[in-house]
């Protein structure tokens, strides 16, 4: 037996048994139901039985219910993605199938790889089959997955993103009008310094649909830069490994932190949106970054908040 499956864009919306006579089970059909841009499900529905999902801050399936809040799937992945499941119910009719793995995956279950979109990952090795696109300009390993599967999901097999269940709208869509997808090998306007410090040089030009707040972490006397985010710096070494943001650059400049600036950026203010680059030991980078070329010349700017980094 073999199946079909349906998607709708990047989301995998119906999973169909094919018989070996060619016969098409629609009857048996496994249907999935999202909430509007999400990656993972939020609801599994097969043969007049529906299920809840529930997941993790990964958007990682943990458990499967039914209506009346009874468990009939549960399992977890281990660090690099292998399967555990636990029993739930000795009555297999209690019970239901669940082959979405990390989020924007799907366990083939002949060979156990993971299908990720664009490549197939390993879980045995945490590595993908083939690599980057890209090659060496994605990253100094183009077979490895995230440098963090603990804080980090690829859903496509082509960059990494923070988890909580991202949207599939990631990197940028949300905040407005995309006008551009660049890369190491398709670049784009930003210098090369800007350019170089998203992962692989991927990043995508955003026109802001409406009036947005990013936070940005510097010195307490210059309130204005060039990189921004989405959510506030924690501390001054979340900031650094998070952003890899080194104390001295290798050109010998250097980077203070001891303030977090909220920022409120007008409508129609062109950014740039994408991952953070690594840098050199432990500044990993991985989560997204705001790039507004010269911040401090951009009309109706302001900062309206100012708190100390420690």
């Amino acid at each position: 037996m073999g199946y079909d499956y349906l998607w709708s864009g990047d989301q995998l919306i119906e999973e169909t048994p094919v018989y070996a006579d060619g016969t098409v089970g629609y009857e048996q059909s496994i249907h999935w139901l999202y909430e509007p841009g999400k990656l993972t499900p939020s609801a599994r529905y097969e043969q007049g039985q529906l299920h809840y999902v529930v997941s993790d801050h990964q958007g990682t399936v943990r458990e499967i219910c039914t209506e009346e809040g009874k468990v009939a799937w549960a399992g977890r992945l281990f660090t690099w993605g292998e399967p555990e499941f636990w029993t739930v119910s000795a009555r297999k009719e209690e019970t239901v199938s669940c082959n979405i793995r990390f989020c924007g995956q799907y366990e083939d279950e002949e060979s156990g790889l993971f299908y990720n979109r664009f490549r197939y990952y390993s879980p045995e090795t945490g590595q993908y089959l083939s690599p980057d696109p890209l090659g060496l300009a994605g990253g100094v390993n183009p077979y490895g997955y995230v440098s963090n599967p603990v804080s980090f999901v690829d859903p496509f097999g082509l960059a990494g993103c923070p988890g909580a269940n991202p949207n599939i709208s990631k990197s940028g869509n949300e905040l407005g009008v995309v006008t551009g997808n660049y890369s190491a090998v398709k670049p784009g306007p930003l210098s090369y310094d800007l350019a170089e410090t998203f992962s692989g040089g991927r990043y995508k030009e955003v026109i802001l649909g409406r009036d947005t707040d990013f936070y940005r972490a510097g010195a307490s006397n210059k309130e204005y830069g060039q990189f921004f985010s989405l959510g506030r710096p924690h501390s001054v070494i979340q900031t650094r490994i998070d952003k890899a943001v080194l104390p001295k650059w290798p050109k010998g400049g250097e980077s203070p932190l001891d303030s977090v600036f909220k920022i409120r950026v007008p409508t129609g203010t062109k950014v740039y949106v994408g991952e953070v680059g690594t840098q050199n030991g432990f500044y990993l980078g991985g989560t997204e970054q705001i790039v507004i070329p010269k911040a401090w010349n951009v009309p109706g700017i302001k900062v309206i908040g100012q708190w100390p980094l420690l």
